[in-house]
């Protein structure tokens, strides 16, 4: 498990984001009807006093993984003596779960001090940076205050315009290719694809997951030709895919990963205690039981594909969802109705979420007998307790749903 600190000041640096557009929750974003590119990003960091980098760096994109992947590499980095931090989102409780190092939130002090640099840089250049452009530019003072060996970097949205794609990488990783953000970053998995490819950096090596097809690998083996990076690759995964476990198939790609950085000279090779790092760590909100409670964030079509299968094989009470907007609902919910469990349609904390009365118009047929819809999280968990019969309760469809939940769960 990762850890925490025992420290819960937030020192007022909280109230110093909150002010800054979010569009990881906005409509807007996720609707296609916001222009980004990398330009403030730059222009923020350009600002920024000069900051060494650390030994190494990874950058990791893709549609389902991302965060699992990022923390199993950082794992193995760890075991291997290095001082690694690392960058995710979205966050499940508190902010500070992004900016960790070594598996720790940041001391206050040092994020202050992060954040404080970061507004004299944008005050200077004139510039209103996101707030995912803010915490994404507070992470590199924070970690070179720091003094880290290595940072793993995850990607926002995409790659090609993250504002991650901004950082000097010698890795990266591409954890696999679904349909997701259509609106954002295109209709097709080729178009998909090279928009992640968009995180390849040249000669840098990259690594491709047992998730991303073959029409997906080659556009992005096209692009990889055409920067001189490297490819190592995963087998592709069969059509049983879904019964598979995606944490396996991540730690996999995690040592993948290192391994083509240890083949460039850049860490040690991998030992049996860096396997043992990177099997024994435990992503929050992932497969993740808690008392009566499996939290899973899956939050994609083939996410959802292969919890249900997963499911088939395990005792199901009731089952808890929520939306963010810009999904495909029904696609998401199809694949649970095998399970025949009572499905409990809830809201969201957040301004994507997608009201009940949107996710029960787009609940399946097969499943309509079993939803019920009702608005807060947190009651919704109460209801679907008394509707599964003594049996555990699956929270999922949103990382959000996750977060507003876990405090809730009983160990």
């Amino acid at each position: 498990m990762t850890r925490m600190t025992a420290s819960t000041s937030t020192s007022g640096w909280m109230e110093r984001l909150s002010g800054l557009v979010d569009l990881e929750r906005s409509r807007d974003f996720h609707g296609g009807r916001v222009v980004v590119d990398r330009g403030r990003m730059e222009a923020l960091l350009a600002a920024l006093p000069a900051l060494p980098w650390p030994r190494v760096s990874v950058h990791v994109a893709g549609s389902e993984g991302k965060t699992s992947t990022t923390e199993f590499v950082a794992a193995g980095l760890g075991a291997l003596g290095l001082r690694t931090a690392t960058y995710t989102s979205p966050h499940l409780r508190d902010v500070r779960e992004r900016l960790r190092v070594g598996g720790d939130w940041p001391p206050d002090g040092l994020l202050d001090r992060a954040l404080s640099a970061v507004e004299s840089a944008a005050s200077r250049a004139g510039l209103a940076p996101t707030f995912f452009e803010f915490l994404t530019a507070a992470a590199r003072v924070l970690y070179a205050e720091a003094g880290v060996d290595a940072v793993v970097w995850e990607t926002g949205l995409g790659g090609r315009l993250d504002a991650t794609r901004c950082m000097q990488v010698e890795a990266c990783a591409i954890t696999s290719i679904s349909l997701e953000h259509t609106s954002i970053l295109g209709t097709t998995l080729p178009a998909i694809a090279a928009e992640k490819a968009g995180i390849l950096r040249p000669h840098a090596p990259v690594a491709l997951g047992a998730g991303v097809p073959a029409a997906a690998r080659t556009v992005i083996e096209r692009r990889a030709r055409q920067l001189g990076c490297p490819v190592a690759s995963l087998p592709l995964a069969a059509a049983t895919r879904d019964a598979l476990d995606p944490a396996a198939e991540n730690r996999a790609l995690a040592r993948l990963v290192l391994d083509q950085l240890a083949g460039s000279g850049r860490v040690p090779p991998r030992t049996a205690a860096v396997d043992a790092a990177i099997d024994g760590h435990v992503v929050e909100g992932r497969w993740q039981r808690v008392g009566d409670v499996l939290f899973d964030g899956a939050h994609t079509v083939a996410s959802m594909q292969r919890l249900a299968a997963r499911l088939a094989r395990e005792p199901v009470g009731a089952v808890v969802f929520g939306a963010t907007s810009g999904r495909d609902v029904a696609a998401m919910l199809a694949p649970l109705e095998p399970l025949r469990r009572p499905l409990v349609l809830t809201g969201l904390p957040t301004e994507r979420g997608v009201p009940t009365a949107e996710l029960r118009a787009a609940v399946p047929a097969g499943l309509a007998a079993q939803a019920v819809a009702v608005d807060a999280p947190a009651a919704a968990l109460d209801r679907a307790r008394r509707l599964a019969g003594g049996g555990p309760i699956v929270v999922t469809g949103s990382l959000y749903l996750v977060g507003c939940l876990l405090d809730g769960a009983t160990g």
